[in-house]
C-alpha cells in the first residue's frame, strides 16, 4: 500500500501553486480536495526541501537525541509543530505530538529499531467437538 495516494509530483504542482500566488491554502485544499492541514504541511516542507521532501521510499528511524532535539525545539518556540516538522523531516504531525505527550509526561524517548519490537500474540488453541469429548469437556 503506498504511503500517500498523491504523487510526489502532484504535491510540490499544489505547493508551487501556493507559492505563486495561485490561490489560498483554502482555496487550493477545496479545488483538489485536500485537508487544510495536510496541504499546509506540503508547502512548509517544499519550501524546505523541495520535491525531495516527498520522495521517501522507506520508514524513517529516529534516535532518541533527535526526538528530544525536535520536543526542545516546539517547547523553546523556535516554530510551530508543522515548522518543525518540515525543518527536521519528521515523517508526521502525529509522530511529533506523540514525542511531546511522552517527553511532557517524563516517559523515556526511546531510539527506533524496527526489528527488536516486534510481539506477537499467541494464538488461543481452538479444540473439535471429538478432542472435547475425549478429554471430558461437559458441552
Amino acid at each position: 500500500m503506498p504511503r500517500s495516494k498523491y504523487s510526489p509530483e502532484f504535491r510540490a504542482m499544489v505547493s508551487q501553486e501556493y507559492i505563486d500566488g495561485e490561490g489560498s491554502v483554502h482555496f487550493l485544499a477545496d479545488k483538489y480536495g485536500i485537508g487544510y492541514t495536510t496541504l499546509r504541511g506540503w508547502i512548509n516542507e517544499y519550501r524546505i526541501h523541495g520535491i525531495s521532501a516527498f520522495c521517501h521510499k522507506t520508514n524513517r528511524t529516529y534516535s532518541k537525541e533527535f526526538k528530544i532535539k525536535c520536543v526542545e525545539a516546539v517547547r523553546n518556540k523556535e516554530g510551530t509543530v508543522d515548522d518543525i516538522i518540515a525543518r527536521y523531516g519528521i515523517s508526521s504531525r502525529s509522530i511529533l505530538r506523540r514525542w511531546i505527550m511522552e517527553y511532557n509526561a517524563n516517559r523515556e524517548l526511546k531510539d527506533y529499531n524496527p526489528k527488536q519490537g516486534v510481539y506477537m500474540a499467541e494464538a488461543r488453541r481452538k479444540t473439535t467437538f471429538e478432542e472435547r469429548k475425549e478429554i471430558g469437556v461437559s458441552i
